[in-house]
């Protein structure tokens, strides 16, 4: 008899009903415990997965906050030292303007006569000055003159009037087309003989056909060919050659630098200091071509150098000679082996950890040359020996590493306890780092052009403390004191002119009469004899006052302004010492030294004194309020960079630091805004504060303009801030509403689920009872 339980229909359907509601039930009660309605992707994929994504976005960028955070109290803190040290410049600048406006310079009186000396030391005197009164006079301009007639420069050998091109004479010219200052000359045939002489026999009349007559004169004499402008003003002649014409080149040498190459090197018998690096060693170089005979030309990508030399030498040795420099070599293992006897051989060892040492049987009869390589290479690459070859040939072994550079030489064994039969020619030889790639381009011959200067005379003109080194070629006295005069104003001596007098001599002579020395030297000096330095006098004017006193005074004033003041004092000269130093004065009545000279010191301005101390002390904090601006390692006023992120790739940054006008990193500090410290004699007077008044107005400006720098980079980082928040909280609200359930929805669910499970429940009741019913009638 079966055990199965049959239900009837409607038993069955309310069944089905109850479990769906009790499924239904365990969502929404899910629903309500967790806010959700979205807990995993079986709920929901789509939206899952884009709340996910959208809330880690929202933690990336939450993580960002922190930077920001930090960032702005980096900002704040440089913006807090800045304002700081602003009124730190502002109180040096009172602390100026209280020095300019203070007056209290020390005085001292003397009874004086028209023949007083005053002698001053200190002070603003450098050295010691005597005051007395003047005779007036017109003052002596200083003077220098040929002893004879100036002439035209004297041609020494190989010169010409004008500056020359030299051609070295080569076959190859004959037949072909010449330029000479951009004219065509048509095309040049050598004659008999073929020396060279007849060529330039057809230069000359080309020339003279094209410029006309005594333009250019020429000449030929050791194989080379001089074209010259009789113009001695002008430059070299240019000249070009047709194609067909065999050039010359010039010895070269070239290498790829490395740090390990250079040692003491010496080029062209200059010695050429190593450096520290391929910019160092390249600059050096250069330092050393004009005396070494040769020119630089580097790549600082490739690190390629290539030496030049500016002679025309050919073959061997014509290139720069350089020594000192290491080249790379590769490591070389150089054996001997016998092959196809007993126990010959050798064993590789291990090159290290992980690797076995490696056996290399050569015993094997009828060994080529190639099966000796195979057999090595095997062994080295078992040995973990990669990037080496081997090359034999007959009983010869090389061993090599494959590149150059710093590598060891490959461990063989060549004990007893190893094959025999094998030893090396050499011992092992390591790879050494160097140069690389040196190569070596001799000289040919061919045509070649140089230029030389015209025949000029050559001597320095000294001023005052500005000196001109003058260059005077051929030409008419005009031309030639223009010439002059034009040399001395570009060397910025406008006190000075040239000139030719009657008989022909040549004068330097200043254009103002005031106490400065005018010198000759150089080379030609010799052209004005011994007398090559005359110093001139300055004019003085004759005195307003008629009194000994009011004549002191306005000797004084007008002499020593600045550095003295003098004033009549009840008929008695009162001196006064415009410095912070003390002032030595020995004062002589009668002038003649009759009676001891009386001596006695004006002191300094003490308050000045001070105040530079004072000023300094400013000046220190200064520095010190810029160190101390820093927030967590960080300090803008240093110099120091700050780069706060801005989204979650990176991609968009900010980068925070201190700079000038120019756009170049400079720290804020003393130093960097020139103010120095002062010594005492700086507020000497009113015109060296107010400089160093502007100093610190420039300062100012600087400092407000940093200010107003990071102000903007604040604004700029608070703002993403504000945005990163809000961004922060759309994401977090998006996702929520993909995901979050309404609970009043729920709870409305629940509540009906809840009333659709009793009413279930109760069909299924009366459903099981009207079952019972049929069983009992059946019974």
């Amino acid at each position: 008899m079966g055990s199965d339980v049959s239900l009837s229909k409607a038993v069955r359907s309310n069944l089905l009903s109850l479990q769906n509601t009790a499924s239904m039930m365990d969502k929404t009660q899910s629903r309500l415990a967790t806010g959700n309605k979205v807990n995993s992707a079986l709920d929901n994929p789509s939206n899952f997965f884009t709340a996910s994504a959208l809330n880690s976005r929202a933690a990336d960028m939450s993580n960002l906050l922190d930077s920001m955070a930090s960032g702005i109290k980096v900002i704040e803190a440089a913006s807090n030292g800045i304002t700081a040290i602003t009124k730190n410049v502002e109180s040096m600048q009172s602390t100026l303007r209280q020095a300019r406006q203070d007056k209290s310079f020390q005085t001292g009186t003397y009874d004086v006569t028209d023949a007083s000396t005053i002698k001053v030391n200190g002070g603003q005197f450098g050295t010691e000055t005597e005051i007395k009164l003047q005779e007036a006079t017109g003052g002596v301009k200083a003077k220098l003159t040929t002893q004879a007639i100036y002439n035209n420069p004297t041609l020494a050998a190989g010169e010409t009037v004008g500056a020359q091109t030299i051609v070295n004479y080569d076959a190859s010219l004959d037949g072909k087309a010449l330029k000479v200052d951009g004219i065509d000359l048509g095309t040049i045939t050598n004659g008999t003989p073929t020396d060279g002489t007849t060529y330039r026999d057809a230069v000359q009349t080309a020339l003279n056909g094209k410029f006309g007559t005594g333009k250019y004169a020429t000449s030929f004499a050791g194989g080379k060919l001089s074209i010259s402008s009789t113009d001695a003003s002008k430059a070299s002649p240019a000249v070009e050659f047709a194609g067909g014409v065999t050039m010359a080149t010039q010895g070269s040498v070239s290498f790829v630098y490395d740090s390990h190459g250079p040692g003491t090197v010496t080029v062209g018998g200059e010695q050429v200091d190593a450096g520290t690096d391929f910019e160092s060693f390249v600059t050096n170089l250069q330092a050393k071509a004009k005396d070494g005979g040769y020119t630089v030309v580097s790549d600082s990508t490739t690190k390629k150098i290539t030496l030049t030399s500016t002679g025309w030498t050919t073959g061997a040795g014509s290139e720069p000679q350089i020594t000192g420099l290491t080249e790379e070599t590769a490591a070389i293992n150089d054996m001997t082996i016998t092959k196809g006897a007993a126990n010959n051989g050798f064993t590789v060892k291990a090159a290290g950890a992980g690797y076995s040492d490696a056996q290399v049987d050569l015993s094997t009869a009828g060994l080529t040359d190639a099966d000796v390589k195979a057999r090595v290479e095997a062994a080295l690459t078992a040995a973990g020996w990669t990037g080496y070859s081997a090359t034999a040939t007959g009983t010869d072994l090389k061993i090599e590493s494959t590149t150059k550079g710093a590598r060891p030489a490959v461990n063989i064994d060549l004990s007893a306890n190893s094959k025999v039969g094998s030893s090396n020619d050499a011992a092992p030889k390591d790879g050494i780092a160097g140069i690389k790639n040196k190569t070596v381009t001799q000289g040919t011959a061919g045509v070649y052009t140089e230029t030389k200067d015209a025949a000029s005379d050559k001597f320095k003109v000294t001023y005052g403390d500005v000196s001109a080194d003058l260059n005077v070629v051929a030409g008419t006295q005009e031309q030639r004191t223009k010439s002059i005069n034009d040399q001395l104003k570009a060397a910025g001596i406008t006190g000075v002119t040239a000139s030719f007098d009657s008989a022909g001599r040549l004068s330097l002579e200043a254009t103002d009469a005031e106490a400065k020395t005018l010198a000759i030297s150089g080379e030609n000096s010799t052209f004005f004899g011994t007398d090559t330095v005359a110093t001139g006098k300055a004019a003085v004017s004759g005195y307003n006052a008629t009194n000994t006193v009011d004549k002191f005074v306005e000797e004084i004033n007008r002499s020593f302004e600045g550095k003295l003041r003098a004033s009549n004092d009840n008929g008695k000269l009162r001196i006064e010492n415009l410095s912070t130093q003390e002032l030595k004065v020995s004062f002589d009545k009668d002038g003649i030294g009759a009676g001891s000279p009386t001596s006695h010191t004006i002191t300094g301005n003490t308050v000045r004194a001070n105040l530079s101390k004072q000023f300094n002390e400013l000046r220190d904090q200064l520095d010190k309020l810029a160190d101390d601006s820093s927030f967590n390692g960080i300090n803008l006023l240093r110099g120091d960079k700050l780069k706060i992120t801005f989204n979650e790739s990176g991609s968009s940054a900010i980068d925070i630091q201190a700079k000038d006008a120019n756009g170049n990193v400079r720290g804020i500090n003393a130093a960097n805004m020139s103010i120095s410290s002062l010594m005492a004699e700086d507020l000497d007077t009113d015109e060296g504060i107010d400089q160093l008044l502007s100093t610190l107005s420039s300062a100012l400006t600087e400092l407000r303009s940093q200010a107003s720098t990071f102000g903007s980079n604040l604004s700029s980082v608070e703002n993403r801030q504000s945005f990163t928040k809000n961004m922060i909280n759309t994401l977090e609200t998006g996702a929520s509403n993909l995901t979050l359930a309404d609970t009043n929805e729920e709870a409305a669910n629940l509540l009906a689920l809840q009333t659709r499970q009793q009413l279930s429940s109760s069909a299924l009741s009366m459903a099981s009872q009207q079952d019972q019913a049929v069983l009992q009638l059946l019974r």
